[in-house]
């Protein structure tokens, strides 16, 4: 479709000649004389819409396209997921329909083509306005060649989406509503596309350092990358390479994935971007439509990681389905529902990993009026479940005899907050539990349980599960805080390290829960090695022969002031070890207790041979992101007074110090293109655990909430 240009003075456009190149009915068309170049728009009704196979309809490139032009024109307005903002009305949902059930399609089309966008009206054209409206049908749940009308058609819009099952999703795009110059300027910068190589076993178990595959780089959960071209000499000449602005609407908690230069990037409203990652053009976008009575809240819809494996990159969405998507175009190769949500509450949040071309993903958010949360595998190919593990011991399965009684249907809790690790010689999967759900064991039920012993423990929250990734089956358990009573998960990474213990050289799996007590498991047993208790904790005391603790009575009793509180004095921010240092870094923050003073905050590195910390850098502002190690001697980490800072990883010594627009709530990486080295964070929209480290340092006060994708390279 085109439009048609007048080009002499006082010429006069016939209804004939535009119907010679616009064989179709035209509502109405504006001739200006006197101009020189006459532009006539023409359309409306009948250029809204693409003629389909059997009637009239639209396809899915047209959807595709107009999410695009949308992203481009009208989501400044209208808001990124047609929510509307201020006096802008929405674009989706029972607000638009209530304003355009009983109209014509045709009418929206006239609407928009006529008046859109407000800044400059009739600009957009027919070809765009038919974009426009296809997506926004879809994205109200039209399927694809929905009958609507062609010209001056009475079907109205309520008629067009009464036959929805529900709203699909959009998809990638080749094409951008751009004009042909634009659009072939575009297509020339998707060519890196081309490049992606699929991401095969062995890409996972031993990946190029100079890409970023999963959550924490490698299944040992480091979060260290060898690459060194940024070192302790030249580190204090990083600047920005460049920036992406994402989503300020909902909070941002994320790991940018990179293969073969091309990164991979969540944002909040469950849109994935592919972008060019050493410029940041965007190759493609998808987007992931959710009800509109979508209810819990906003701290649940949040991601930690993707994951790439074959072709496709795997992303879990918050009303749980798993989605496979082509790396190259976006496009969606299967897409499962793994639950439902409505009636269980459960959300994706954490991260996938994949192993053995299994899809590895586990539920969160099992709480009030759900049902316990679960792990389970589904096959790379067809997202078909292969098996299932339930993290709250049902009755009748093993450990099911550990809640004093207390009903299926009120066993809550033992979320996954973050992607499993795994050991590939042990062929184990390591998965962390949180806290059970209610929080107090007198209200849960498990309080002093009949025939005491271990008749309360409520298996397997706040546990380590070590899991045979091919059947499903658990090989040992180890329960870090039985009978939690003061919420305090347990779910976060599972570093597998080599450690010497009592003379013999181990593989540890070592993490640490909200308490901060780093503790060591012997990975191919379970067998407890040892912890180390930062101090920032009362609420137990421990054995440090076998690790068992004695946990406070639920109150706690009066007088007593129970540490940490609810969120930790760690959270899910992972630490990073750094094998040249041998140490695991990790920040505690000592608020609760009150014995830091002024200066709460402490960085800590544990040397796992000697298992003292041997770095312990305190600070009045809280770190707010995770760690990043790297093979430079550089440890990376960022603060609630929105600086991010590359330390001596020896010895703690800030060698490079930047300040970006709001606090960092998310995890570093590094990656190498071209034989350039980039460090990259997302700073802004920082969560629960985020915010809570900018109101201890409130006198740095926060600008308004944004989030954005910060690059750092080395200055030329």
């Amino acid at each position: 479709m085109r439009i048609v240009q007048c080009e002499t003075f006082h010429i006069a456009c016939t209804r004939k000649e535009l119907t010679s190149v616009l064989p179709l009915p035209i509502k109405i068309f504006t001739l200006v004389s006197g101009l020189g170049r006459i532009v006539v728009f023409v359309g409306l009704a009948s250029a809204a819409l693409a003629q389909g196979p059997g009637g009239a309809g639209y396809t899915a490139e047209q959807a595709r396209e107009g999410g695009f032009i949308y992203t481009r024109v009208c989501a400044g307005c209208h808001g990124a997921n047609l929510q509307g903002t201020g006096d802008t009305p929405a674009l989706a949902g029972e607000a638009f329909l209530a304003q355009w059930r009983s109209q014509k399609v045709s009418d929206l089309s006239a609407h928009i083509l006529q008046t859109m966008p407000p800044s400059k009206p009739r600009s957009l054209g027919s070809e765009d306005t038919r974009s426009l409206v296809a997506f926004i049908l879809q994205r109200n749940g039209a399927p694809l060649r929905a009958q609507v009308p062609i010209g001056g058609g009475a079907i109205q819009l309520g008629a067009v989406l009464s036959v929805a099952g529900g709203a699909p999703a959009v998809g990638g795009s080749l094409r951008t509503g751009l004009d042909a110059a634009s659009q072939k300027r575009f297509d020339a910068l998707r060519a890196p596309l081309d490049r992606l190589t699929p991401v095969t076993d062995a890409n996972l178990r031993t990946p190029s350092p100079n890409d970023w595959l999963m959550w924490r780089r490698t299944y040992d959960s480091w979060g260290y990358s060898p690459l060194n071209q940024i070192n302790r000499d030249n580190v204090k000449n990083l600047s920005v390479a460049w920036t992406w602005g994402m989503n300020s609407t909902g909070m941002t908690e994320f790991t940018p994935i990179v293969h073969d230069g091309i990164m991979f990037l969540w944002n909040y409203g469950e849109t994935i971007q592919a972008l060019d990652a050493r410029n940041g053009n965007l190759l493609w976008r998808y987007h992931h439509d959710m009800a509109e009575d979508y209810a819990r809240a906003v701290f649940y819809r949040t991601k930690r990681a993707l994951a790439i494996a074959g072709n496709k990159l795997i992303f879990p969405t918050t009303d749980m389905h798993i989605i496979a998507l082509d790396v190259k175009t976006g496009d969606v190769v299967w897409d499962v529902v793994t639950d439902d949500y409505r009636k269980s509450n459960r959300v994706y949040n954490g991260g996938p990993l994949v192993i053995h071309d299994k899809v590895i993903m586990g539920a969160s958010g099992c709480a009030p009026g759900g049902v316990g949360c679960f792990v389970s595998a589904h096959d790379l190919e067809t997202g078909k479940q292969l098996w299932r593990f339930n993290t709250v011991a049902q009755p009748g399965e093993p450990g099911g005899d550990t809640w004093n009684g207390v009903p299926a249907d009120r066993r809550w809790g033992a979320s996954v907050w973050t992607p499993p690790s795994y050991d590939p010689e042990l062929n184990l999967l390591f998965v962390g539990t949180g806290s059970p759900f209610p929080w107090s064991s007198i209200d849960r039920g498990t309080y002093n349980p009949k025939g005491g012993g271990k008749n309360g423990d409520s298996l397997y929250v706040n546990s380590t599960l070590a899991i045979n990734p091919d059947t499903g089956k658990l090989v040992w358990h180890y329960q870090h805080l039985p009978n939690d009573t003061f919420d305090q998960d347990y779910a976060f990474e599972r570093l597998i390290v080599p450690v010497e213990w009592q003379g013999r050289k181990r593989k540890a799996v070592i993490t640490a829960g909200k308490p901060a007590v780093i503790e060591a498991l012997d990975a191919a047993t379970g067998e407890f090695l040892f912890a180390r208790d930062p101090g920032a904790q009362n609420i137990f005391t421990w054995d440090p022969k076998t690790g068992v603790k004695t946990l406070l009575a639920p109150g706690p009793p009066d007088g007593v002031k129970r540490c940490p509180s609810n969120n930790g004095a760690r959270n899910f921010l992972a630490g990073s070890y750094d094998p040249n240092t041998n140490r695991y870094y990790i920040s505690v923050n000592d608020v609760c207790t009150g014995k830091g003073g002024d200066t709460p905050d402490r960085m800590l590195g544990l040397d796992l041979g000697s298992t003292e910390f041997t770095m312990d850098i305190k600070s009045a502002v809280m770190q707010s992101s995770a760690k990043l190690t790297t093979g430079g001697g550089l440890l990376f980490s960022a603060s609630g007074d929105r600086y991010f800072r590359a330390f001596d990883a020896r010895d703690g010594k800030v060698l490079w110090q930047t300040r970006v627009q709001d606090v960092p709530n998310a995890f570093p990486i590094s990656y190498m293109i071209d034989g350039k080295q980039y460090i990259a964070m997302i700073a802004g929209n920082p969560g629960l655990v985020g915010n809570g480290a900018a109101r201890a340092s409130a006198e740095y006060v926060r600008p308004e909430s944004t989030s954005v994708l910060w690059v750092w390279e080395l200055a030329r």
